[in-house]
C-alpha cells in the first residue's frame, strides 16, 4: 500500500516540481535539468581536466550552473553565482554535495538513450545480415517480421 508522502513523492515528480535542498544555512531549489545545463557541466568538467588551477572551483561551477538551470539565467549569472559560492560564501565539497546529487537525480536521460537506440538502427553503414544470420533468428522474431 502506498502512503501520502510516497503519493506526494510521485506526484512532484510527474508535475516536474523543483526540490528544496540545503546549501550552507539555506535553501536552494533544483529543478529538472535542462540540455543547455548539462552541456555547462559538460565544459565546466572538460575545462578544468586542461587548467589544474580551476579544479579547486569545479564543485562551485557545477552547482551554480545546477541551481541557474536556464540558457539565459547560466549566460548573465553564472559568473556571479559561482564566485559567490568559492570566494564569499566558502562553500565546501559536503555543503554542494546535496546541490550536486539532487541535479543528477533531475536529468532526464530516458529519452535521450531512446533515441540513441533507435538512432542506432537507422544508420546505413552498419552492416546487413546474410541469409545465414537471417535463418539463425528465432521463429517469433521471424513471424513478427512477416507480420510488418
Amino acid at each position: 500500500m502506498v502512503n501520502i508522502e510516497q503519493e506526494r513523492e510521485l506526484n512532484s515528480i510527474a508535475e516536474n516540481e523543483p526540490t528544496k535542498v540545503r546549501l550552507g544555512k539555506g535553501f536552494v531549489k533544483i529543478g529538472w535539468q535542462k540540455r543547455g545545463t548539462t552541456r555547462k557541466c559538460s565544459n565546466i568538467y572538460l575545462d578544468a581536466r586542461k587548467d589544474d588551477k580551476t579544479e579547486d572551483n569545479v564543485n562551485c561551477k557545477v552547482a551554480a550552473a545546477m541551481v541557474l538551470n536556464g540558457f539565459f539565467r547560466i549566460k548573465f549569472l553564472y559568473p556571479i553565482l559561482w564566485r559567490w559560492y568559492r570566494y564569499i560564501k566558502d562553500y565546501n565539497d559536503k555543503e554542494l554535495l546535496n546541490v550536486v546529487l539532487e541535479g543528477k537525480k533531475k536529468i532526464p536521460l530516458t529519452e535521450s538513450y531512446s533515441i540513441t537506440m533507435l538512432v542506432q538502427e537507422l544508420r546505413d553503414t552498419r552492416q546487413t545480415m546474410t541469409r545465414d544470420e537471417v535463418s539463425h533468428f528465432h521463429p517469433e522474431q521471424l513471424s513478427e517480421l512477416k507480420e510488418q
